[in-house]
């Protein structure tokens, strides 16, 4: 089972997979909001328990993120992600997983079988995973996260 993530600011957004590359079956999904009353420390913790969840709950043997490759507008936004993202490696390293990959859309394209440019990415067969096109953006990104390491 391969867990793919998509952190934002304000939420996070999760696909697991499993199957193969040629044919890929999504097992549970999901999106969260970070409770807007925490605390940063509550926050991160809060993130990495239900993290552990989601790794315990569906035996996850690999983690990919999508990778941040925007514009920044302010320091803070990208730091902000960056600490979300640093609790997803904290609860697999609490969870014994090793493999965590982080993907930008290049390296998910290339490792779909497209050249590795992410405007590829739009001509992918999605096709083989029902209801893809009617989800979410960021939930679309996890799941190609995932499926990027099938």
């Amino acid at each position: 089972m391969i867990l793919g993530i998509r952190c934002s600011n304000k939420d996070f957004s999760y696909a697991v997979l499993s199957g193969t590359k040629n044919k890929p079956t999504v097992e549970h999904e999901g999106a969260n909001k970070i409770p807007k009353n925490f605390s940063k420390p509550r926050a991160l913790s809060w993130l990495v328990q239900e993290i552990e969840e989601i790794i315990n709950k569906h035996n996850i043997t690999k983690i990919v993120m999508r990778g941040f490759e925007g514009q920044v507008r302010t320091r803070t936004t990208y730091e902000e992600r960056v600490e979300l993202e640093t609790a997803v490696y904290i609860a697999a390293a609490k969870c014994g997983i090793n493999a965590v990959f982080k993907k930008v859309r290049s390296t998910i394209a290339k490792d779909l079988g497209l050249k590795g440019k992410a405007h590829y990415l739009q001509s992918l067969d999605t096709s083989s995973i029902l209801g893809y096109d009617e989800r979410s953006d960021i939930k679309k990104e996890a799941i190609l996260a995932a499926w990027s390491e099938l």
